[in-house]
């Protein structure tokens, strides 16, 4: 019996020491972060046209929306959440949403800049070679029957 309450006192010594390495160390839990509606426009940074079916992502998480065919977009997010605006054609902008906003509702215009990609010419042919064309084009017989 002795025994068993030198390990409970051991034990009890082991996480009363714990507790106060915690509370002397000074790491308090997360606070949670406020949720906000985020919304607003997706334009070209040189005409400001709107990009329309622009996707618009909450980086490290599952969720996400588009902007309609006029850029307007609106999605729930938390203070400090990056958002990632992606459309082809553009190139890729990152944004940080505040954490010293003082409503639940954030608006903002994000401009995007044109990123224009030139591939090289690609032709392609029916048959490998020049010669093996001419032959199937000259020996091709028409059907009589069609219209």
């Amino acid at each position: 019996m002795q025994k068993h309450v030198k390990h409970l006192l051991f034990f009890f010594i082991l996480i009363s020491g714990l507790l106060i390495v915690n509370r002397l160390s000074g790491s308090e839990p997360p606070q949670p972060r406020n949720v906000v509606q985020f919304s607003g426009l997706v334009m070209t940074g040189d005409s400001l046209k709107a990009v329309p079916f622009t996707t618009i992502r909450v980086k490290n998480t599952r969720r996400g929306t588009i902007t309609d065919f006029h850029g307007f977009f609106s999605i729930t997010v938390r203070e400090l959440d990056t958002l990632q605006f992606s459309s082809v054609g553009f190139k890729e902008v990152l944004y940080v949403v505040p954490d010293t906003l003082t409503s639940s509702r954030y608006s903002t215009i994000q401009l995007m800049t044109r990123d224009t990609i030139h591939l090289p010419e690609t032709v392609i042919y029916p048959w490998p070679t020049r010669e093996q064309f001419r032959y199937a084009f000259l020996n091709t017989e028409l059907p009589d029957d069609d219209m």
